[in-house]
């Protein structure tokens, strides 16, 4: 699992989330899972 912070950007260690639940690099304390291969699928109306 990996995480992202939201205010710096930066990714996060997961280790370093159980540890404390601020970001490392800025402090900010919203930290969030890193989504990736998103499918979006439009359906015209």
């Amino acid at each position: 699992m990996e995480y992202i912070c939201f205010q710096c950007k930066k990714n996060v260690d997961p280790e370093q989330v159980d540890k404390r639940i601020r970001c490392p690099f800025c402090g900010s304390k919203i930290i969030l899972k890193k989504i990736t291969n998103i499918e979006r699928k439009v359906k015209a109306l």
